[in-house]
């Protein structure tokens, strides 16, 4: 099993939402930092890229992992990736 299967099923509500829940309700901003996460760039990376604070940078990450219900950061790009918005 993949890293991305394991964190598919323990870090989402379930799997029968995991396409669509919470991702509609994502900000263009939300979506552009979840996919530079899922590039592997750090919250500090992504500040300096956006040319924002990085304490912004978790602010919008703690948004979409609340609208997206899941319980961190990794689950969040997983839920986002496999919803095909990246």
């Amino acid at each position: 099993m993949s890293w991305i299967d394991r964190e598919a099923k323990m870090g989402t509500r379930s799997l029968e939402t995991l396409h669509t829940y919470g991702v509609k309700q994502l900000t263009a901003r939300e979506v552009e930092i979840l996919k530079w996460t899922a590039e592997g760039k750090t919250a500090g990376d992504i500040a300096i890229i956006l040319s924002m604070k990085e304490r912004t940078v978790h602010f919008h990450v703690a948004n979409a992992v609340q609208k997206m219900g899941v319980c961190n950061k990794t689950a969040a790009v997983v839920q986002a990736a496999l919803s095909g918005i990246f």
